[in-house]
């Protein structure tokens, strides 16, 4: 093993005598679960020079010094091309990294190379006091820890900025392998650039699942960091009422532009959430719901809810209506009873007609007992003809009523 922070003050020499020192190494981090180190590079009449590390010979570690045939093979790299690579000392080391096995964030104090095959492979990151200690001391202190080493098969690394992800810059991407739920929590601990720039990272589904179970003021704050057409992305697959509580919040000249480009549907049904007062049901509720006409025989419905599953939030619970015009509420049934009665029954005639439901004006605290009580899934909210216009689910109902702590625990495994 040997440190970024010592092999930094190696030189580089070549069979004619010419020596350079070595500035920066670039390591190739996608799908590997230990880059190799790719180039070199070093500095030449105030160029930014790069020599590729099949080019090294040997490594003489006693004299501190990186053979190779000639230097003079290394090429220019100008500024705008060295954004394309992922450089050790410029972007990784002092990087913010995440440790994927312990769920927390840590800072790259040193990192830690390995000689594999004639090559170097970046093996760990070294987060301890005594890495910091090597590097003020310009190698007097030698000293290496056993704490506070982490394995990079379990790190990624961030730069501070969204706009890091568009550019195309390489990253490791294990943080892509885990729950939303997990991510949103490592998010919580991130400066909001750091954060705006995990979400990217992320593909959109799971970034929307993440940015559901986040608390909405940090939503906020992340979602205002992302580029237009990602956030209109998200927005666009995000559950409506996760939405609404967004959008409203956004400053009115970007929530025009938000829902004007939004797909239609979605559009409509955020506008409809953000018209209830904020101390009402309808400021909970969901209107991405399930319903049926009651003539449907139990075989059409199966054929119909396979149309409306990949883009309906919840789908526990199926309302059954008059028809599809005025929406009026007759009953409900349950996705499981539903698989589990004959082909020919008519949806009327299996449905519960008993059913308890909310009105979108009622008081919001009051209604999210309810819901609890009832122990169900969710309550439907009707309008004043009983017209379906929504529901409050569970998850929503006891977040409005639990204290602010056990509400957010709750957000991560709803």
């Amino acid at each position: 093993m040997i440190m970024l922070s010592e092999l930094s003050r190696f030189n580089i020499t070549d069979e004619k005598g010419v020596c350079a020192k070595l500035v920066d190494l670039s390591v190739a981090l996608l799908d590997s679960d230990y880059p190799p180190v790719t180039n070199l590079f070093y500095i030449k009449d105030n160029s930014f020079m790069k020599l590729p590390w099949k080019a090294v010979e040997s490594i003489d570690w006693k004299s501190r010094k990186i053979k190779v045939a000639d230097l003079e093979l290394a090429e220019a790299v100008s500024a705008e091309a060295k954004n394309e690579y992922v450089l050790l000392k410029r972007e990784i080391l002092d990087a913010l990294l995440l440790d994927l096995e312990n769920r927390r964030s840590i800072r790259a104090n040193d990192l830690l190379l390995e000689e594999e095959n004639g090559g170097l492979q970046l093996r760990s990151a070294d987060n301890s006091i005594t890495a910091i200690l090597r590097r003020i001391s310009f190698g007097f202190y030698r000293r290496n820890s056993k704490n506070g080493i982490y394995d990079w098969k379990y790190v990624e690394f961030l730069r501070g900025t969204p706009a890091a992800v568009r550019s195309g810059a390489g990253y490791h991407m294990r943080i892509t392998r885990l729950p939303p739920g997990d991510i949103a929590q490592l998010i919580n601990y991130l400066p909001y650039l750091h954060a705006a720039e995990l979400i990217t990272l992320l593909p959109d589904a799971k970034a929307v699942k993440t940015l559901e179970v986040m608390p909405i003021e940090r939503r906020l704050q992340v979602f205002e960091e992302l580029e237009t057409e990602q956030a209109i992305r998200l927005l666009a697959l995000m559950a409506p009422d996760a939405a609404a509580d967004l959008v409203g919040l956004l400053q009115t000249g970007m929530m025009k532009q938000y829902l004007e480009r939004l797909p239609r549907k979605q559009s409509s049904r955020i506008i409809e959430l953000l018209s209830y007062p904020e101390n009402t049901v309808g400021a909970i509720m969901t209107n991405d719901i399930i319903y049926l006409t009651g003539n449907l025989t139990v075989a059409e419905a199966r054929t119909a809810l396979r149309e409306r599953f990949s883009d309906t939030d919840f789908i526990y619970l199926i309302y059954i209506v008059s028809d599809e015009e005025r929406h009026i509420l007759l009953g409900v049934i349950s996705l499981r009873s539903l698989f589990s009665e004959d082909d020919d029954c008519r949806l009327e005639e299996i449905m519960d007609p008993y059913i308890s439901t909310l009105n979108a004006v009622d008081e919001v605290n009051v209604a999210a007992y309810r819901v609890v009580d009832s122990q169900l899934a969710a309550m439907p909210v009707v309008g004043i003809d009983r017209e379906l216009i929504g529901a409050v689910t569970i998850d929503a109902a006891i977040m409005q009523i639990a204290p602010e702590t056990t509400a957010e625990a709750l957000r991560i495994f709803s």
